[in-house]
């Protein structure tokens, strides 16, 4: 093909004609390494044009906003394979800018086996307890209920040779018992049959054994009723009516043994106010004044009446607690309460109030720091060790509160069985919770139906909050 030499060619050479003849040289030589390659005709190349291609696109793509992180690093198992990279070549992401318009991000949608939860199997239980045979349930819950042995509920029947089990799959493993001496004495009701439950305060339990376990467990763990009820997955009532069956079965159950059986013994007295009132219609109660203001503060020693209730507590340093809630707090409440719990004779630490000045008389040994003074210990013997103070029954109130806010607000009229579920569990504190879960069934198979019944009628009317709750 022809070549037609370009404009710049010829200007170049009449520039170099002009400087020769003016030099006197020899006449021009032409030589054509001195003219550039012409454009000559390309043929179609489809790897160079996909290359050339995938080039412009990468640039474009790199002027695009970026998408968010967590979309650019979302995988498509799912979706179908690019044909670049099917082909072996490099995959190319293809955008589509309109002019005047915002770029759109291409929509993300996650399929597939990553877009379920592989552990939903699991989550649909609710602990380790679900774990467990409902059976063995059964049996450990049978075993602290008869710890040792069957007993007819009826007559009190424990020989094995009249108790017999007639059906052991009741319920999934219940049981039902018949006792052959009610039988035969013609015991008009169910023949003389029975279950583990039979008069107890479970009796006609329609929860099954593993919600049973649970409620147990968060009753325990000082777990408010609201939440266990969603744990376990049951109506709010139900765990409602359990917490204030075991609370009942604590109060009924607290120890009234003394808790200073020698002189030796250190014991510390001191009293706290917890502001609780009437909550709505709490204990079948009409409220008689106006509902008192949220976040009202009380000034000065609270009373029954004053919605500021007093806790009197004894505790032994390293030993156990005891909490009474009380309408006031004078000399003649907590007299009766100090001579059954403490030994005469025993070493008592009180602070400065005036109701703890008949201590001396009784024949303790009473020494007592001036709060108001800002005394709050003393060392008597000269040792470098403060061994006169309240900071051991004063730590326990912090306690105290913190399980009372839990609950967000507690009725004066239910705060004593709330006080007996927490002394309860300080006097526990050095153990696991299987094994407050275990004494808190066993309080609770342990305290009588009827019992139970006058104990909550008396809750629910505030009958005891007149009288001190000392033992007989």
């Amino acid at each position: 093909m022809k070549r037609t030499p370009s404009l710049w060619n010829i200007v170049l050479a009449v520039l170099l004609i002009v400087t020769l003849t003016q030099a006197g040289q020899q006449r021009l030589i032409w030589d054509g390494r001195l003219m550039p390659p012409g454009r000559t005709w390309q043929h179609r190349n489809p790897r160079r044009n996909r290359e050339r291609w995938a080039r412009r696109l990468e640039a474009q793509r790199r002027r695009l906003p970026l998408a968010p992180k967590r979309k650019r690093r979302m995988k498509r198992p799912d979706s179908p394979p690019n044909t670049w990279a099917h082909r072996g070549q490099s995959p190319v992401i293809f955008r589509s800018v309109s002019k005047g318009r915002a770029p759109q991000k291409p929509a993300t949608t996650v399929q597939g086996s990553e877009a379920e939860d592989p552990l939903a199997d699991l989550r649909q239980g609710r602990g380790l307890i679900d774990l467990i045979e409902e059976r063995r349930l059964w049996e450990m819950l049978i075993r602290i209920v008869w710890p040792r042995g069957p007993i007819c509920p009826h007559c009190g029947e424990r020989d094995l040779h009249y108790l017999k089990e007639i059906n052991p799959d009741y319920r999934g493993g219940l049981g039902r018992w018949q006792c052959r001496v009610c039988a035969e004495a013609g015991d008009p009701g169910r023949g003389g049959t029975f279950t583990p439950l039979t008069g107890t305060v479970l009796e006609g339990l329609r929860i099954d054994v593993r919600t049973l376990w649970l409620i147990a467990a968060s009753f325990a763990q000082g777990q408010a009723s609201v939440e266990t009820a969603k744990e376990a997955r049951v109506n709010r009532h139900t765990t409602d009516r359990l917490f204030r069956l075991c609370r009942a079965a604590l109060y009924e159950g607290r120890s009234t043994e003394p808790l200073a059986l020698t002189i030796e013994d250190i014991v510390e007295l001191d009293e706290v106010y917890i502001t609780a009132g009437l909550k709505g219609r709490a204990g079948g109660l009409e409220l008689e004044r106006e509902p008192r203001v949220r976040g009202l503060k009380r000034r000065g020693r609270g009373t029954w009446d004053s919605d500021r209730l007093p806790v009197f507590g004894l505790i032994c340093r390293r030993g156990e607690v005891r909490l009474f809630v009380l309408a006031n707090v004078q000399t003649e409440t907590i007299r009766p309460i100090v001579e059954q719990m403490v030994q005469r004779g025993a070493q008592v630490y009180t602070d400065g109030y005036c109701i703890y000045h008949f201590l001396s008389r009784q024949g303790y040994r009473h020494q007592f720091v001036n709060h108001g003074a800002g005394q709050y210990a003393l060392d008597l013997d000269g040792d470098g060790r403060c061994e006169v103070h309240c900071n051991t029954v004063e730590c326990t109130w912090s306690w105290l509160r913190q399980m009372v806010r839990t609950y967000r607000g507690v009725s004066k009229v239910y705060l004593p069985l709330y006080v007996a579920q927490f002394e309860f569990l300080y006097n526990r504190r050095q153990q696991n919770q299987w094994n407050r879960t275990l004494d808190v069934l066993q309080m609770l198979f342990q305290l009588d139906a009827t019992r139970a019944a006058d104990l909550l009628r008396q809750v629910e009317t505030a009958e005891f909050a007149e009288v001190c709750p000392v033992a007989d």
